[in-house]
């Protein structure tokens, strides 16, 4: 679900954002706008309705949880965000991975390494009462974390 992804994207970045030497609030901004990115290809996501017919397209051409969801994509990105914003790749492509660590856990999975066939799937259900209880721990720990931040 959006709202997951969101907010562990979130959540990791509150806890990593100190071991890199780059504006807090763009490192959080990027973690977690790269955390909701790879759902682009399905138009029906909630990124994917904001950009409709960009979706339409992805998903067309490439399929749902295929190219757009690889460690390849992700690496090529970054590799493009880094020629242009430096180290700015590094929030960018955790948060990407965060995605591809999530969709990794729940039971369709992800092939994480795509074209290969190599795929990653673990038992949870999208929108299941597992899920909304992993959302609901990742929100607690961001409470915690930032009543430590600040």
């Amino acid at each position: 679900m959006f709202k997951t992804h969101l907010a562990f994207s979130f959540l990791l970045a509150l806890f990593l954002f100190k071991y890199f030497s780059l504006n807090f609030y763009l490192f959080l901004i990027i973690f977690t706008l790269a955390g909701i990115l790879p759902d682009i290809d399905h138009s029906k996501s909630w990124i994917g309705r904001k950009v409709k017919l960009l979706s339409w397209l992805i998903n067309f051409v490439f399929g749902h949880r295929k190219l757009i969801h690889s460690m390849f994509f992700a690496i090529f990105l970054a590799i493009i965000i880094k020629l242009f914003f430096n180290d700015y790749y590094i929030p960018f492509f955790l948060g990407y991975l965060s995605h591809l660590f999530l969709d990794a856990l729940t039971k369709q999975g992800v092939r994480v390494f795509y074209p290969f066939k190599f795929k990653t799937s673990w038992i949870i259900r999208t929108n299941s009462m597992v899920e909304k209880l992993l959302l609901i721990i990742v929100i607690i720990l961001i409470v915690y974390r930032l009543i430590y931040i600040f």
